[in-house]
C-alpha cells in the first residue's frame, strides 16, 4: 500500500526574498555602485540588516573585485603639498573625500604613492626606510621594513601591490604581495626584484637579472599586470625594452622594445602596449611566430580629436590604468583631466582641475558603501543625496 504525504500549508518552501540565504546571493550581484546597497538597505529593515553584515559586505567586495568591475572611486594625487583624495564618480555615487584621507604620525611632505591596484594603495617614504599597504575603504593598512637594497631613497625604485586571491568570502581580506622592482646602472647593471608576502611576514630572495646592454635605463613608474606577470616600461638615452616578473617562477626577463608606450593587457589577451603621438593613440599586441620570433603588430588606431572636446592640442599624458585599460590625459589649458577607454572609446572629464599637473595622478578603483563606513554613521543618507 503506497501512502501520499500530504504537505502541510506551512511547510511550504519559503518564498525567494524570505529565504536569508537566497536574498544574500541576489543582493551579492547589485551593481558596485557606491549607492546601490544603500538603496538596498532603504526596502527593510530586514534588509537593512543583511548589507550592513560584515560576512556580506566582504563577499560583496571579494565578488565584484575577482570580476574586476570595481569602479574607479576617484583619484589620489600628490602636488607638492602632501597626498590628496579627488572624488570623480557623478552623484549619487561620489564618495566623500573625509574617509580616503591618510591618518599618520609625521608629515606627509615625503611620501608619495607608487601603486593602486585590487582596492589597496602603496605607498613609500611613510616612514623611513619603510613601505606602507593601505585599504582605504576599509582602513587596514601594514607598515612593512624596505629590504636593504631599496632603502636608499636617492635610487628610484617602482613596485606593485596585489591582493592575494584567497582573500575572499569570510577569510581575512588584507592578504597581499608586494613587489619592487629596481635598476642598478653601471658596468655591472642589473635590473632588480624582491616580493613580500602577508602569509610569511616576509621579503623572498632578492631576484636579479644582468642588462648589460641596457645601463642607462630606468624603471617606470607605472606597472601592469597581463596575465600571472607583471611589466614595467624601461627606458633610457638610447633604447627601451620591458622588464618582465614572472609571479609563479619568480624570475624576471628583459624584453626589447623600440617604441615608447605603457604596458596593457592586449584584446583576447596577451601583452599589449598603447603608445600616443601629438593626437593619436595606438595600441599594439606581441604575436610569436611559429618559429618563435616576437613581433609587435599594431590592432587599433584611436584618433583622439575625435574623441576630446575642442581643447588646446599642448596637452600631456599623464599615465594609463591597466586594470581599466583606461588612459588619463591631462590639457594645459587650465590642467583639465580627460579619461579615455581604449576598448569602448568613451571619453569623460573628470569633476577636477588642478593650477599645475601633479606630480602623481594614480586612479583608485574599489568597491565602497557608505554603510561600512570608514566611520560616519549617517554617510549613507548623505551620498544618496549628494
Amino acid at each position: 500500500m503506497t501512502f501520499c504525504r500530504r504537505r502541510h500549508p506551512n511547510s511550504s518552501p519559503a518564498a525567494p526574498l524570505e529565504d536569508d540565504d537566497l536574498l544574500a546571493e541576489i543582493l551579492l550581484r547589485l551593481p558596485p555602485q557606491p549607492s546601490s546597497l544603500p538603496r538596498a538597505s532603504l526596502t527593510c529593515r530586514r534588509w537593512r540588516l543583511l548589507v550592513r553584515d560584515p560576512r556580506f559586505l566582504r563577499r560583496f567586495r571579494a565578488h565584484h573585485r575577482s570580476r574586476g568591475t570595481a569602479p574607479v572611486l576617484g583619484f589620489f594625487t600628490d602636488e607638492g603639498i602632501g597626498i590628496s583624495f579627488h572624488p570623480t564618480l557623478d552623484p549619487p555615487n561620489r564618495v566623500p573625500p573625509e574617509p580616503f584621507r591618510l591618518q599618520i604620525t609625521g608629515s606627509l611632505l615625503n611620501c608619495r604613492i607608487v601603486c593602486c591596484r585590487d582596492g589597496l594603495a602603496l605607498l613609500v617614504n611613510v616612514h623611513p626606510g619603510k613601505v606602507l599597504v593601505w585599504d582605504p575603504v576599509t582602513g587596514d593598512r601594514r607598515s612593512l621594513l624596505l629590504p636593504q637594497v631599496f632603502r636608499n631613497m636617492d635610487k628610484f625604485y617602482s613596485g606593485m601591490v596585489l591582493r592575494s586571491a584567497a582573500a575572499v568570502g569570510d577569510v581575512d581580506p588584507f592578504q597581499f604581495q608586494v613587489v619592487l622592482v629596481r635598476c642598478i646602472k653601471g658596468p655591472h647593471a642589473r635590473a632588480i626584484a624582491c616580493v613580500y608576502s602577508s602569509d610569511t611576514r616576509a621579503w623572498g630572495d632578492l631576484v636579479q637579472i644582468s642588462t648589460p646592454l641596457l645601463r642607462t635605463l630606468s624603471v617606470a613608474r607605472s606597472g601592469a599586470l597581463v596575465g600571472r606577470s607583471l611589466y614595467w616600461s624601461l627606458y633610457g638615452n638610447s633604447s627601451n625594452a620591458i622588464l618582465e616578473f614572472d609571479l609563479d617562477r619568480q624570475n624576471l626577463a628583459v624584453i626589447p622594445l623600440h617604441m615608447e608606450g605603457w604596458i596593457m593587457s592586449a584584446e583576447g589577451g596577451g601583452l599589449g602596449l598603447v603608445s600616443v603621438s601629438g593626437q593619436r593613440a595606438q595600441l599594439w599586441k606581441r604575436e610569436t611566430d611559429s618559429d618563435s620570433v616576437a613581433t609587435w603588430c599594431l590592432t587599433k588606431t584611436i584618433h583622439l580629436n575625435n574623441l576630446l572636446p575642442t581643447i588646446s592640442w599642448d596637452r600631456l599624458v599623464i599615465d594609463f590604468m591597466d586594470e581599466s585599460n583606461t588612459l588619463i590625459m591631462g590639457t594645459l589649458d587650465g590642467i583639465g583631466i580627460f579619461t579615455v577607454h581604449t576598448e569602448s572609446m568613451q571619453c569623460k572629464q573628470l569633476p577636477v582641475e588642478f593650477k599645475i599637473l601633479p606630480r602623481v595622478f594614480k586612479p583608485f578603483a574599489s568597491v565602497y558603501t557608505a554603510e561600512i563606513g570608514v566611520g560616519a554613521e549617517h554617510a549613507g543618507a548623505e551620498l544618496l543625496h549628494n
